[in-house]
């Protein structure tokens, strides 16, 4: 006997399949989807935030271009009014000699120091009591760059010299304007400070201390030399060692860009 399904079995086999297939549709399908859409709408949402910020942004650029062409600008000041010239014929030094040559060029290098610094003691009117003298080089070839012109312990080459005390005698007006001058002398950075006054105006004496910086312009160094060929050369000896220019050796290092500050990452000269 065939027994027959009522409206009602009928009804809920149907119920309870659609749900069955609803459910499956909804964990696999449905609600995989949605999160993904979520996702996408909140990627969405911060690549807007992103975009609407490029206005921004372009304005700082344009900011920060400008400072950079304004802060080189001003080390090109810097360099043109505070750096001494290439070479020794135009007063200042080359350091891409030989380190043979440099020791001799470093001598009327430093007596050119020493004229430039005789005549800024000068200004104001002011009488000398107690002159400074320029230090001298080494004559070592082996070590001139790194003992005299810190290269490349600074990262670029330059001569600091903290040459002490001085003394200078005239009016109040004549001594100040003798240590403001200071801070405009010619092809050097110089810096007077910690001035006292003594005696009975309208004669007075005046006491300073005095450093001096040379920034050294150029784009390569001569490479190191052996001690031992240094000390060959020193002792009359002849020919080029290794690593001097001419002779088998590494390439000449070199320090900052031309016109820029120092301590570049190419460290070619400025």
């Amino acid at each position: 006997m065939i027994s027959k399904f009522n409206p009602l079995s009928w009804f809920l086999s149907f119920l309870f399949l659609s749900l069955a297939v609803l459910a499956v549709g909804f964990l696999m399908f449905w609600r995989p989807n949605m999160q993904e859409v979520k996702m996408n709408n909140e990627v969405r949402d911060q690549l807007n935030s992103e975009i609407a910020k490029e206005p921004q942004v372009n304005r700082r650029l344009r900011e920060a271009t400008a400072l950079r062409a304004e802060a080189d600008a001003q080390w090109q000041n810097i360099v043109e009014q505070k750096t001494p010239e290439i070479g020794v014929p135009n007063g200042g030094i080359d350091l891409s000699v030989n380190r043979w040559q440099l020791t001799a060029d470093a001598r009327q290098f430093r007596n050119e120091m020493q004229r430039d610094l005789n005549r800024q003691m000068k200004r104001g009117g002011v009488k000398l009591i107690a002159a400074p003298v320029i230090p001298a080089f080494s004559n070592n070839a082996a070590d001139i760059v790194e003992t005299g012109f810190n290269f490349p312990d600074y990262g670029f080459p330059v001569v600091i010299h903290d040459l002490g005390q001085v003394t200078v005698e005239g009016t109040y007006n004549q001594i100040m304007d003798h240590v403001k001058a200071w801070s405009d002398m010619p092809n050097y950075l110089a810096v007077a400070d910690g001035l006292q006054l003594a005696g009975t105006s309208p004669r007075l004496r005046g006491t300073y201390n005095l450093s001096i910086v040379a920034l050294i312009r150029g784009n390569r160094v001569a490479p190191p030399v052996p001690q031992g060929a240094a000390d060959g050369a020193a002792g009359g000896g002849a020919g080029a060692a290794p690593g001097a220019p001419g002779a088998p050796g590494g390439p000449p290092g070199g320090f900052g860009r031309p016109g820029g500050p120092p301590g570049g990452e190419e460290r070619e000269g400025r």
